[in-house]
C-alpha cells in the first residue's frame, strides 16, 4: 500500500481522475469496511477545514455511519443516501459525497463489492482539491494508516 499512496503522491495532478480507485480498490481487498473507514475519515477532514456549517448540519449522518452502519440494512443505508441528497436547496460537493458514502455501504452490505468501491472512491474525490496539498497528504495518509492498522490487528 506504501508504494501505491507514494506513486499517487507523486503524480497526482488536477487534472487526475479516479485516482483514489486504486486505494479505494486495495482497503476492499482487505477487509470491506476499509475503504468506507478511510472515506468517512476524509469527510471529517475535509468538513473540519472547510465546511464547519455542513457538519454541524449534516454530521449526524457522519456519526451515523461510524456507530450505527453495521447494525443497519442495505436499503436503510440507501435510504439514508437518498436523504442526504435531497436535503436543502442546494447540493454541494460535500452533500453528495456523504449520500455516496451511505450508498457504498448500502452497497457493500447487498454484496456489490464494485459498486460499493465506486462510491467510495466517489466520496473522496468529490472532496479532492490539488490545489490544496496539505488536503491531499491528508487523504493518502489516512489510507496507509487505516491498512497498517488493519494489519497490526490480524
Amino acid at each position: 500500500m506504501k508504494q501505491l499512496i507514494d506513486n499517487i503522491k507523486h503524480n497526482i495532478t488536477p487534472q487526475s481522475f479516479r485516482w483514489a480507485y486504486p486505494i479505494a480498490l486495495e482497503l476492499q481487498k482487505h477487509h470491506n469496511s476499509l475503504p468506507i473507514q478511510w472515506a468517512v475519515e476524509c469527510i471529517q477532514i475535509y468538513a473540519s477545514e472547510f465546511q464547519p456549517n455542513k457538519l454541524s448540519q449534516l454530521g449526524k449522518y457522519i456519526q451515523q455511519a461510524i456507530e450505527e452502519q453495521d447494525t443497519l440494512s442495505a436499503v436503510q443505508c440507501g435510504e439514508i443516501g437518498t436523504e442526504i441528497w435531497y436535503w436543502g436547496t442546494q447540493r454541494d460537493d460535500f452533500q453528495t459525497a456523504l449520500a455516496r458514502l451511505w450508498w457504498s455501504i448500502s452497497a457493500f452490505k447487498d454484496g456489490e463489492e464494485l459498486s460499493g468501491i465506486t462510491e467510495a472512491e466517489s466520496t473522496v474525490e468529490l472532496l479532492f482539491d490539488t490545489l490544496n496539498r496539505g488536503l491531499v497528504e491528508q487523504f493518502l495518509e489516512a489510507a496507509l494508516r487505516i491498512c497498517e492498522e488493519y494489519e497490526l490487528q490480524k
